[in-house]
């Protein structure tokens, strides 16, 4: 009789390890009815990052965040059973994957590229390249939406108040150095924004921080807020002067970029002629650019901030088409 209780005991409690195994398995496939973004359904190759367990989700989805945030890429959380694979990026074909992985590779030695899995996506996280998120605050760039599990998040930051030149404090005729490249035919209005933007930062960091990112004081965000700080404490640096040359050296570079879809700094015909480099993907609105590379959020030596803060002297600015974010801005200084 007793052997026979034991017998049971063990039957019910192998029923019970297969309906959890079985829960499990209808976890991914209920997640299945996602909605992708437009460009996860054109994809055809991706470059996979890493392979862990279940056990490890919570740490996958923060290196997900993470690696989204730093590298502007959207990622995609694969579940097979027990295995977590994480994805990255929207590649239509295989060369163009390839210019990524060889940038991705030093730190993600296991990385490999593989095709598309629509199919067994069950979270993703996107990088918007378009319009910011709608919210009540102004400058609100983490969006949850819970119900479908996905966060975007945008590069477009909004400064909050109206632009420089119809401020009282920007009043001053010195200021209308800042504009340097006004009379320089071979650009377009927003190239000589970029200029004009840039170098009210470089005359007088505090008061163009306290015009347009003053809502970021108080940031949680420790990228903002050290911005915020920076420009308080930094004296004025020289104005930025146009040079034909280094706009011709940005220009290669912009639509070499554009026409491969390639991000990087890395050239294949173009000439290198500059002692910095910044490059800014996704972003059309000139002093979204400047603010979105001041903040570097994701770069945490702060590369981009340092090169724009520098005491260069002179700068080339080129906006062109890109392939895979829609523009993309080089800019050369000297």
């Amino acid at each position: 009789m007793r052997c026979i209780c034991l017998y049971i005991f063990f039957l019910l409690c192998l029923v019970s390890v297969l309906k959890s195994v079985g829960q499990d398995v209808n976890y991914t496939s209920n997640l299945m009815s996602i909605s992708l973004p437009k460009e996860a359904l054109r994809s055809k190759y991706r470059i996979r990052l890493t392979i862990t367990t279940a056990g490890q989700l919570e740490e996958t989805r923060k290196l997900a965040r993470e690696f989204t945030a730093k590298y502007r890429m959207t990622t995609y959380l694969i579940r097979k059973n027990e295995m977590i694979l994480l994805d990255a990026g929207d590649f239509s074909e295989k060369k163009f994957a390839r210019q990524r992985f060889d940038y991705l590779k030093k730190n993600y030695k296991k990385a490999r590229i593989v095709k598309s899995e629509n199919d067994s996506v069950s979270e993703f996280f996107v990088f918007e390249k378009k319009k910011p998120a709608q919210s009540k605050a102004p400058n609100t760039l983490p969006v949850n939406m819970t119900d479908s599990k996905i966060e975007i998040k945008t590069i477009e930051v909004k400064a909050t108040d109206p632009p420089a030149y119809r401020s009282a404090s920007w009043s001053d005729p010195k200021y209308d150095e800042a504009n340097s490249a006004k009379n320089e035919d071979y650009l377009t209005e927003d190239e000589k924004k970029v200029y004009y933007y840039l170098n009210l930062v470089r005359m007088n960091p505090k008061l163009f921080a306290d015009t347009y990112l003053g809502h970021l004081r108080n940031s949680s965000n420790q990228y903002e807020s050290s911005l915020y700080s920076e420009l308080q404490k930094l004296d004025p640096l020289p104005v930025l002067k146009p040079n034909r040359k280094l706009y011709e050296s940005a220009k290669c570079h912009a639509i070499e970029s554009g026409e491969s879809g390639y991000l990087g700094h890395t050239r294949k015909k173009c000439t290198k002629y500059f002692m910095g480099e910044c490059c800014q993907y996704g972003i059309t609105n000139p002093l979204n650019i400047i603010i979105s590379l001041l903040i570097d959020e994701g770069i945490p030596s702060l590369g981009h901030r340092k090169i724009c803060l520098s005491p260069y002297t002179e700068l080339g600015v080129s906006i062109q088409p890109h392939k895979s974010y829609r523009v993309n801005t080089v800019m050369d200084f000297y």
